[in-house]
């Protein structure tokens, strides 16, 4: 395990990342030596709490939301490809996917202030004419998202 510590440290100085927390499960493979490893580089070695499987739920969801909505789809034909397959989804995810928490709204700007969800104004429908409409499609059509074309 601390080969794979000092590939990831070597991984985050190379893609210039900010990795300034490091969490994991109470599993026995992260040893004592693994956190020094990590602890030495300023940086915080957190571990989930005992008896908590749900501690990282959001992280596994996501996980799981990629390989069903995106990895399934592909043959995928080493790291450079991986990584393109994911950066594409990671921007779909974040800036075109509507999410259900959210009242089928896309996430907000990580900048902006969040505020209570707001009931949409009007239940009233409009037409909208299909020429006013505009398809953006990621990793050959897989991924879509549709939007009004602007005025």
């Amino acid at each position: 395990m601390l080969e794979q510590a000092e590939a990831f440290k070597q991984h985050v100085k190379e893609e210039k990342l900010s990795c300034k927390v490091l969490m994991h499960d109470r599993d026995t493979k992260f040893t004592k030596s693994f956190d020094e490893a990590f602890s030495a580089g300023k940086r915080d070695v957190k571990v989930s709490a005992f008896r908590s499987p749900n501690t990282n739920a959001y992280v596994e969801r996501f996980i799981q939301t990629l390989q069903q909505e995106c990895l399934d789809h592909f043959v995928v034909f080493g790291k450079a490809h991986f990584d393109h397959l994911c950066s594409e989804y990671r921007e779909h995810y974040h800036m075109e996917r509507p999410h259900q928490s959210l009242e089928n709204l896309v996430l907000p700007p990580a900048k902006a202030k969040r505020t209570k969800k707001s009931k949409r104004q009007s239940t009233e429908l409009k037409t909208i004419p299909l020429s006013s409409i505009s398809c953006k499609e990621r990793l050959g059509g897989l991924l879509k998202h549709y939007s009004r074309k602007a005025a």
